[in-house]
């Protein structure tokens, strides 16, 4: 059966409707329209910003004559006018939610305010008999309600305890003595001088319905949310002697708004991530065409120059701030895990020599790279791409952390994790691993902000610095790899990072790449390039024709269809990239096929792993890459290993 009576006095027919459809199950319900509705006899109204504007006046009449009876008033007003109407808060409304409304948080709202009018009711009872039977109704009341209850004698300073106010912080009924002391001295250091300054000002000037939230402190240390409301009791001669007043724990309650914010901020933060994502995704293919040309033709010219001379230096900074830029681009495309993984058997010990001179490259004179690594270390399957990744955000984390020279030291060793040193370990399973650790020589890390470094988007570097995408991005990658990240920092002594993935104990040894030398990448074949971007082509055709192979260029799939059909040799291996106009990579290789069937393919996509075509990943070249790595995956694809 409906209980308490709830007015809803709301200009808005929408949430009107929504509350009286929400609430007439457990409540019985009028429907308000004008000033005259204020006059029925309720518990509760609910009104929202244009009622209250008009019945301002009245609304406070009605809760005067009301008086001392609390009859409480939830205000329904939107975000954008919510500083305007918490000016009425306490004077004219008790409590306010915020629309869109949220069922779970009316309710809530709705039960306190109710409990705190029987409350009230009861507080009222107990003032007109607490000469005589004042211990009685406490009793009663806590029992009942489950409230703690206190009285404060103005006169001696002596304030009475109930047990169950005693119980709200964790204590026996005779653990604490008869004292506003008490209650003082557990007040949160943050919240004493407000509560006081609002207790001198309600007892120089009172006005209805008192109310105060503050914390206090439990006996086992934490602290406990708390809503007082109280009131005064006069003498014959209109002097106040004594404020009664009940104390309600709203612990859960905050910590249910808390989580709940907390759940709020998790949302934004994973859609703030996918839009990223979704942003660096979109920009991937124009960025990494634009990086093609400036990487290659820097290498290109790096051949050409003197080692020695200013020139081959000035080659090699442009060189170096595009892999910084393609570094950039993998990092929050790793992130938001959309981009191309290509996990094989890989040697890491390679992996970090061939990536040490690009990182001494990236850090300076100022800072020393020593690599230690172990001879004896089994291959694990991973990403050489994204290995590389983990490693240049580990070395310029290290960097920043180091001021002036420095030294950063990488080591590699093969880890047998059994039931002796899980415990160091735990979320480790137990068997063989490859360790890579990055130690610096910096600063170290504070323990207070240790447990937060891999979190996104936090960083310590000043507004504009830093990404707080660098250990994140490091994090995911670990994960994406079954791997595990520990870390140790001592302030002063600098930080030490290691990274275990799971070996390959029982594989053959990954053998270096037979395709390094200038020699081995040279051929005398003949390609088929199609790709829409001028730069691109004309550095793939430098590329090849300086290396010994004979090249056909096109700009779209039309004209290379055309140069299939004209040309009367052999067309050994077609390069195309994946999107171009009126088809795509693979939809002409399927065309030039039918007539030359020995042809085999390379892709070239600057989509990062989000190619609209789905392709093996063996067969596709993703930009940028450097000149090597093209050389080295058209033999690959010439020998068939493509």
């Amino acid at each position: 059966m409906p209980g308490d009576t709830i007015l809803l006095l709301l200009a808005n027919t929408t949430n009107r409707n929504q509350l009286r459809n929400w609430l007439q199950a457990r409540y019985q319900i009028i429907e308000g329209q004008n000033v005259a509705d204020l006059q029925q006899p309720f518990q509760l109204c609910i009104v929202d910003g244009p009622a209250l504007d008009r019945h301002e006046t009245a609304i406070q009449q009605r809760r005067a004559a009301a008086h001392p009876i609390f009859l409480p008033f939830l205000l329904v007003t939107t975000r954008r006018d919510v500083q305007l109407h918490t000016r009425h808060l306490w004077r004219t409304v008790d409590e306010l939610v915020i629309s869109p409304i949220q069922k779970a948080e009316l309710q809530a709202r709705i039960e306190i305010l109710l409990r705190a009018r029987r409350l009230a009711l009861e507080v009222n009872r107990l003032q007109q008999s607490m000469l005589t039977s004042a211990q009685m109704w406490l009793q009663l009341a806590v029992q009942s309600a489950h409230i703690g209850l206190w009285e404060w004698d103005l006169t001696t300073n002596r304030v009475f305890f109930s047990p169950e106010w005693k119980t709200q912080l964790g204590y026996e009924a005779d653990e604490l003595v008869d004292s506003f002391a008490v209650w003082e001295e557990r007040l949160h250091p943050d919240d004493r001088e407000r509560c006081l300054n609002t207790i001198n000002r309600y007892l120089r000037q009172p006005w209805p319905n008192f109310a105060l939230e503050f914390r206090l402190r439990h006996k086992d240390g934490s602290y406990r949310w708390i809503r007082s409301q109280a009131a005064l009791i006069y003498d014959q001669h209109g002097q106040p002697t004594h404020m009664l007043g009940a104390h309600l724990d709203l612990t859960d309650r905050k910590q249910m708004e808390e989580e709940q914010q907390r759940l709020t901020e998790q949302l934004f933060q994973s859609q703030k991530l996918e839009a990223i994502g979704a942003l660096a995704s979109g920009i991937a293919h124009d960025l990494n065409n634009l990086l093609v040309p400036i990487i290659g033709f820097a290498e290109m010219g790096l051949l050409e120059a003197p080692p020695d001379s200013e020139l081959y230096a000035d080659f090699d900074q442009i060189r170096a701030a595009g892999i910084r830029a393609t570094a950039l681009t993998r990092q929050i495309l790793a992130f938001s895990r959309r981009q191309r993984f290509e996990m094989k058997p890989v040697n890491l010990n390679q992996i970090i020599s061939d990536f040490a001179g690009i990182l001494r490259r990236l850090i300076g004179e100022r800072i020393a790279i020593h690599l230690n690594l172990s001879p004896h270390l089994w291959p694990i399957v991973a990403d050489a791409g994204q290995i590389e990744q983990v490693l240049l955000n580990l070395v310029i984390n290290a960097r920043d952390a180091i001021e002036g020279n420095g030294a950063i030291t990488i080591t590699t060793a093969p880890v047998r994790i059994d039931n002796n040193t899980s415990q160091h370990l735990p979320t480790l399973a137990l068997g063989d691993y490859v360790a890579m650790q990055v130690q610096d020589t910096g600063c170290g890390i504070d323990p207070d902000i240790l447990p937060r470094i891999f979190e996104p988007f936090f960083t310590t570097k000043p507004q504009g610095q830093g990404t707080g995408l660098g250990l994140a991005t490091v994090f995911g990658i670990v994960k994406q790899h079954r791997g595990h990240i520990d870390v140790q920092s001592v302030p002063g002594n600098g930080t030490t990072f290691t990274i275990y993935l799971p070996a390959l104990v029982n594989a053959a040894p990954v053998a270096r790449s037979d395709l390094s030398t200038s020699e081995q990448l040279t051929g005398h074949e003949t390609v088929l390039v199609v790709e829409d971007e001028p730069e691109v082509l004309l550095l793939i055709a430098s590329v090849l024709r300086l290396h010994g192979y004979h090249v056909l260029e096109a700009l779209d799939p039309e004209h290379g269809m055309s140069l299939a059909t004209s040309y009367e040799g052999p067309i050994d291996l077609l390069i195309s990239d994946i999107m171009l106009p009126a088809m795509n990579g693979d939809e002409l290789y399927r065309q030039l096929i039918i007539k030359r069937p020995e042809l085999r393919v390379l892709y070239v996509s600057a989509y990062a792993g989000n190619e609209p075509v789905s392709l093996p990943s063996d067969c596709v070249l993703a930009k940028p890459f450097t000149l090597q790595q093209l050389l080295q995956r058209v033999r690959a694809a010439l020998a068939g290993l493509g």
